[in-house]
């Protein structure tokens, strides 16, 4: 969530780079929050990251089981871990965004590439995500 919110707040900088100061009343000012927001109309970095990231584990799922990309990514590693909390896996990351999404068995709708694409489509503007 940290990491989240810092990727906001960078993009909102650019933002402002971007598209510059607003002149009201003779006194320049930066853009606030809200007319950036209009601007981009709903889009941010975060979710944009958030379906590249649901697109390429559906494009690894429907790969060869003896693809490189697959074994990576599905395969365990024989050794010991430190001790404490385990740290978050990137599957682990995904899983949790189809989770909020409220979308159940991904693997088996990963197949439908139609459904998927409506499923992609969806999370652009899916507010929890």
């Amino acid at each position: 969530m940290e990491e989240e919110r810092a990727l906001a707040v960078f993009e909102r900088k650019i933002l402002r780079k971007i598209y510059g100061p607003v002149k009201e009343h003779e006194l320049w000012r930066i853009r606030r929050n809200d007319e950036l927001e209009a601007i981009i109309k709903g889009e941010n970095i975060v979710r944009f990251i958030k379906c590249q990231r649901i697109r390429w584990l559906v494009h690894i799922e429907r790969m060869q089981d003896t693809a490189i990309p697959k074994k990576v990514l599905y395969g365990k590693l024989y050794a010991t871990r430190r001790r404490g909390k385990p740290k978050i896996r990137w599957v682990d990351d995904v899983s949790t965004d189809l989770r909020k999404m409220e979308i159940n068995e991904w693997r088996d709708r990963a197949r439908d590439r139609e459904a998927w694409w409506r499923i992609v489509k969806e999370a652009k503007v899916h507010p929890g995500l």
